[in-house]
C-alpha cells in the first residue's frame, strides 16, 4: 500500500509540473493539421525530418514572396513568459541586403481583436545548415491574448524544413536563467 500511495504521489507531481506544448501539431505528425497557409505553400516531408514521420517544407526556387503558414494560440492570464523552440534544416536561402529576408520563425504577440502588439523573430537564418535547434524566451508584453507563430521563406528564395515547433509557459525565475540581463 505504501508504494502505491508513493507511485501515485511522483505521478501527481509528474503531471502537475508537466509543460505543455501550446503549438497544435507542431511536430507535423498529423500533417498540416492546426497550421494555416495551405498546400500551395508548404509540404509535408516523411522523408527530411528530425523527429517523428513528419517535417513540413518550404521551397521557393525564384522570387520574393512571403512565402509562410502559420498558427494562433491563446495566452493564459497571468503568463509571464513563453519560450518558443524549433528545429530547422535549410538549403540555399540567399542572402538579401535586409536580415529579415530569411528563413525565419517569428512570433507575434497579439490583442484580443488579432491587432499586433509586438513581432518577435525567434531566428533568421541564411544560407545551407543541418538541423539545428533555436531556442528563445520572450516576455509576454501587457495587453497579449494571443501569440502567433509564423514559419516562412521571408521574402527571400531557398528551401526551409520546420519540426517539433514548440512555445511553452516559463516562470519569471526560468525566463530570468535564460536572460540574465533583463
Amino acid at each position: 500500500m505504501k508504494q502505491f500511495l508513493f507511485f501515485s504521489l511522483l505521478f501527481l507531481n509528474t503531471i502537475t509540473n508537466a509543460q505543455i506544448n501550446l503549438i497544435k501539431n507542431g511536430g507535423f505528425e498529423r500533417e498540416a493539421a492546426n497550421w494555416r497557409g495551405g498546400d500551395d505553400i508548404s509540404t509535408i516531408s516523411p522523408y527530411d525530418k528530425k523527429s517523428g514521420k513528419n517535417s513540413v517544407l518550404i521551397n521557393q526556387y525564384v522570387g520574393t514572396d512571403w512565402k509562410g503558414i502559420d498558427q494562433i494560440f491563446l495566452v493564459a492570464k497571468g503568463t509571464y513568459a513563453i519560450e518558443f523552440s524549433i528545429w530547422i534544416k535549410t538549403a540555399s536561402i540567399e542572402e538579401q541586403k535586409e536580415a529579415y529576408k530569411a528563413g525565419v520563425m517569428i512570433a507575434e504577440f497579439l490583442d484580443e481583436s488579432e491587432k499586433s502588439i509586438v513581432s518577435e523573430p525567434i531566428t533568421q537564418i541564411r544560407g545551407t545548415t543541418p538541423w539545428t535547434f533555436y531556442k528563445k524566451a520572450i516576455k509576454t508584453p501587457s495587453g497579449a491574448k494571443k501569440v502567433r507563430i509564423m514559419l516562412a521563406l521571408a521574402q527571400t528564395s531557398g528551401s526551409i524544413y520546420f519540426d517539433d515547433v514548440s512555445a511553452i509557459v516559463i516562470s519569471e525565475a526560468d525566463y530570468l536563467k535564460q536572460n540574465p540581463e533583463n
